[in-house]
């Protein structure tokens, strides 16, 4: 009878053929075993396009999406459209995600919560609720230059739920630049995990995440528009934008690396 170990799970395909018997579970990170859904970090994510506004919205508004143990640092909320170009792992995939700047008080963490995110890559999908505790689901993102307009679109149930504008490349930026308005290195997410019997929660933790190894390579400001239209499964419609404050196009590579537990919700 053959045991597989955990140094001998990475072979994938060659240890699925030769296995004699049945494997360890405990042994096992991710599954399916032998084609893994989920990566283990860090993944390096190079040349990532990214359009970010930010805006201010309504503060009841922005305290119905949070949990009571954060705080609202500023009225403000900030929408990233992706092009991950080459990530680790996942390829070439978009992205969007809603962010509102908070302080966990108990752990003197700033940075920014995680309302709603889309993902057009299943692999990162699951990644990001499983490890984080990200709230993705799938969606569709387009960027892209139209004239000399940077235009970015996030589609959800063939509604374009979001629709940002740039001038293209006109004024350049610093990387100081783009965290003037809210410093977002450091994501906040509500993790969540059903028991399996229907008794509530198994899993449920306030964690933080801190982007690595960030190098900037070029960032643009300028003014911006955002529109939002109501979705039901998209509810980016019920942060509504009441001015816009400031557009970044700009372009990094960074990695993603394990996070830590602010706290665990009893």
């Amino acid at each position: 009878m053959r045991i597989l170990t955990s140094d001998q799970t990475s072979g994938a395909d060659a240890e699925i053929e030769s296995a004699t018997t049945f494997f360890d579970p405990a042994s096992v990170r991710e599954t399916p075993f032998g084609a893994p859904l989920v990566p283990r970090l860090p993944l390096r994510m190079r040349n990532t396009e990214i359009l970010t506004i930010v805006y201010r919205s309504v503060e009841t508004a922005i305290a119905r999406f949070l949990p009571r143990q954060l705080e609202p640092t500023a009225a403000l909320v900030l929408v990233h459209l992706y092009r991950m170009h080459d990530a680790d792992w996942f390829g070439t995939y978009g992205e969007s995600a809603v962010q509102i700047p908070v302080l966990h008080a108990a752990s003197g963490t700033r940075g920014v919560y995680s309302p709603l995110l889309f993902v057009e890559s299943d692999g990162a999908v699951a990644a990001g609720r499983e490890i984080y505790g990200q709230p993705k689901k799938e969606g569709r993102v387009e960027l892209g230059s139209v004239g000399d307009l940077l235009v970015g679109r996030l589609w959800r149930n063939g509604i374009d739920v979001v629709t940002a504008t740039t001038p293209y490349k006109q004024r350049a930026g610093t990387a100081d630049d783009l965290e003037r308005h809210a410093s977002f290195r450091t994501n906040i997410n509500l993790k969540t995990i059903a028991a399996v019997d229907g008794s509530g929660a198994s899993v449920r933790e306030l964690t933080a995440r801190t982007l690595e190894d960030v190098i900037v390579h070029e960032v643009w400001r300028g003014p911006g528009t955002i529109e939002l239209r109501p979705n039901a499964q998209a509810p980016v419609h019920l942060l509504p934008a009441l001015e816009v404050v400031e557009a970044f196009h700009w372009r990094a590579d960074f990695t993603l690396a394990y996070g830590s537990v602010l706290e665990t919700i009893e």
